[in-house]
C-alpha cells in the first residue's frame, strides 16, 4: 500500500510539474485590462500608499520596503494583466495581477510595456 502511494504522489508530482512548463509559455489570457510584459526586475508595491512612499526608488527604500514584506520584485519578461480600473489618477502606477498572484501589484509604468510590442521585438 506505501509503494502504491508513493507511486501515485510521484505521478501526480510529475503531471503537475508537466503541466506548469506547459503553461508558461502559453499566451497570458486576461479577463479585464491589457496584457502587459515585465521589463526589469521590477519593483512592485502591495498598495498604492507604499508604491508613493517607494518613489523616488532608492536601493535603501527599496530594501526597507522589501524587508516588511510590503514590496517584492517581478521578474524580467513576466507576463501581467493589467487592472484598467485601478481607481488612481496617477499615470506613473500600473496595477497588475501576475498569471498565478492572487494579490495585485503596484509597479512604475517604466517597467511595463505591452505584449504587442513585447512580441514585435522577438
Amino acid at each position: 500500500l506505501k509503494t502504491s502511494l508513493i507511486a501515485l504522489a510521484a505521478a501526480s508530482g510529475f503531471l503537475m510539474l508537466n503541466s506548469a512548463f506547459a503553461s508558461a509559455g502559453a499566451p497570458l489570457k486576461c479577463r479585464t485590462g491589457d496584457p502587459l510584459h515585465i521589463r526589469g526586475d521590477a519593483p512592485a508595491a502591495i498598495s498604492y500608499d507604499v508604491y508613493s512612499q517607494l518613489y523616488p526608488l532608492s536601493a535603501k527604500r527599496l530594501a526597507l520596503f522589501e524587508a516588511a514584506g510590503t514590496v517584492k520584485r517581478l521578474p524580467e519578461g513576466l507576463d501581467v494583466c493589467e487592472i484598467a480600473d485601478d481607481g488612481v489618477a496617477d499615470p506613473s502606477a500600473v496595477l497588475v495581477r501576475g498569471p498565478h498572484d492572487t494579490m495585485a501589484w503596484w509597479v512604475s509604468a517604466d517597467h511595463v510595456e505591452s505584449n504587442a510590442a513585447n512580441n514585435a521585438n522577438d
